[in-house]
């Protein structure tokens, strides 16, 4: 039995899973009771996208031992990839149950959730998971893929219901746009706006498509348009202001706008960045240190404020802070590239 365990695991750890697979099939036959010998089995099949033999051996596994939870997650997940979700969903209710942490067992039951068609209850265990891991790469995917399918079906209903509309071509406008189709976008955000040439984000919608582009003229030019019918979007001002830093121009016009930004939406934490980079321009650092603190409490996530922290720290002679911004530039470069390994 012993020697039979280690040539199984001699045979999974060179990638020889067939043979690891004969092996534990060996095992149980000897003792089909040994309810790990099932666990690995399923991991096994698992490995190699047998999602059926996958769950015949987790569930064996936890018949003869129920107490072996660690089968919980991938037999969720197996139940997942075979369509079986509201098997999916049960198994991992009870394991996100045993384990709060676990953020695969998170992920897959947010996904049997909105397969089941219980979207909103799917965004918000997504929303859950992305709380204590916003940087889940998976996670955020499903969330965007949930938006995107809900965006589509709300679009079929606006087509049946009031094809004629300017809000069947304002939805399927940012439809495009979240797909990155800023030419079919900006067609349907224009026929929004012949439509009904006076609705508020008419022409952000136009104006924030060039600025995705880096069009900064033209978002500009269509941002204050906006700016005529809706004084207060902060958004619009922010994005002039950007748009006038990407251009290099107007330093003045492009601070009055970011300003009018900030004092709208106080809280907008690119606007405050950017109010900071003016800040510096006009080698105001200490005006330009305060607005980028406000960014890192607003935003910790922000790599690019911890360098230009930094630099501000050094230009007013604090070489010890700008030392610190420094680090931390390095310790967020570090987990971004561990972040982008393949996990083994």
């Amino acid at each position: 039995m012993e020697q039979l365990y280690a040539q199984a695991i001699a045979a999974k750890r060179t990638g020889d899973l067939k043979t690891a697979v004969e092996k534990y099939l060996a095992i149980l036959k000897l003792d089909p009771q040994l309810a790990p010998a099932y666990n690995n089995l399923g991991l096994l099949y698992f490995q190699q996208n047998e999602y059926g033999r996958a769950i015949q051996s987790f569930e064996e596994g936890l018949r003869v031992d129920p107490k072996m939870t660690t089968a919980l997650v991938p037999l969720g997940t197996a139940y997942f990839q075979i369509g079986q979700f509201e098997k999916s969903r049960e198994v991992l209710d009870r394991a996100v149950t045993l384990n709060l942490t676990d953020e695969t067992a998170q992920l897959y039951r947010a996904r049997s959730l909105f397969a089941l068609g219980q979207k909103e209850a799917g965004s918000q265990a997504l929303q859950k998971l992305l709380q204590t891991s916003p940087n889940n790469v998976d996670a955020l995917y499903t969330l965007g893929q949930m938006y995107m399918k809900l965006a589509q079906e709300t679009l079929k209903r606006l087509q049946t219901q009031a094809p004629n509309s300017y809000l069947t071509n304002l939805v399927s406008g940012q439809v495009l746009e979240n797909m990155e189709n800023y030419d079919g976008a900006l067609i349907q955000y224009r026929k929004a706006l012949e439509k009904e040439p006076a609705f508020k984000g008419a022409h952000y919608n136009i104006g924030n498509v060039y600025w995705l582009e880096g069009k900064w003229d033209q978002a500009i030019a269509e941002l204050n348009s906006e700016l005529t019918t809706d004084p207060y979007n902060c958004l619009a001002h922010w994005k002039i202001s950007n748009s006038l830093i990407n251009l290099n121009q107007k330093p003045e016009e492009a601070l009055s706008h970011v300003k009018q930004a900030i004092e709208t939406c106080p809280d907008l934490a690119q606007a405050h960045l950017d109010l900071g980079r003016l800040l510096a321009g006009k080698a105001d650092y200490s005006g330009a240190v305060t607005e980028y603190r406000r960014v890192v409490e607003l935003n910790p996530e922000e790599a690019s404020v911890h360098f230009l922290l930094a630099t501000a720290y050094r230009r007013l002679g604090k070489q010890e802070a700008a030392d610190a911004e420094s680090r931390i530039v390095g310790e967020m470069n570090r987990k971004a590239r561990s972040a982008r390994e393949p996990k083994q």
